[in-house]
């Protein structure tokens, strides 16, 4: 293994699904979660879940519960596991979202490579120009960093924590199919099952 633990982000109210919790969406008959989990697993030493324990209690793997209560995004998620006693001692933490189904299976390696070569704090892909932030490879180091930004300087997201600490970017190469892409409603999900049987 390179060194590295993972984190699936599970812990969005999927406000944009309509009644239906995106953890739960069925895409080729498994569940978001279990298609990111397949991806994921393999790549890292320990895996966690940062999620409700009514949606995810059944994925098979530890769950981190946000530090804060309500809701308060994806960086909460981020610090709630990087706190918590539910990580490996590896020295770095790979974060996904659980809406991202196409991840590939070779991400973890390529982001190591960028954040060893460099000695980086960050990892981050950019794909078409574009940084996605929810994919990307922390040194556990910047634990503090992330602690202050969410709790005292109140950052509502990623964007000012890849300026300010020494953040490297991949650019992954475009494909027919996003390995990034997001599904955040029902048309995405019916775009995503219509990819999968391309």
């Amino acid at each position: 293994m390179l060194n590295v633990d993972g984190l699936i982000l599970a812990a969005g109210r999927s406000s944009r699904m309509g009644s239906a919790n995106k953890v739960e969406a069925v895409l080729g008959g498994k569940t978001l979660l279990n298609h990111v989990i397949n991806r994921l697993a393999p790549q890292v030493d320990q895996l966690v879940i940062n999620g409700d324990s009514a949606l995810c209690g059944n994925a098979g793997y530890p769950l981190v519960a946000d530090a804060l209560d309500g809701f308060q995004g994806p960086l909460m998620g981020l610090h709630s596991a990087l706190a918590s006693d539910k990580l490996g001692q590896a020295t770095y933490l790979m974060m996904v979202p659980c809406d991202g189904p196409f991840i590939p299976t070779d991400l973890v390696v390529q982001l190591h490579e960028q954040i060893m070569a460099q000695d980086a704090d960050i990892a981050c892909v950019r794909y078409q120009g574009f940084a996605q932030p929810t994919f990307s490879l922390w040194h556990k180091r910047v634990a503090a960093a992330v602690e202050q930004a969410l709790l005292v300087k109140k950052f509502g997201g990623f964007k000012p924590l890849l300026e300010s600490l020494n953040t490297v970017y991949l650019d992954w190469p475009e494909q027919a199919v996003s390995p990034f892409f997001n599904i955040n409603t029902v048309d995405e999900l019916a775009e995503a099952e219509a990819l999968l049987c391309r």
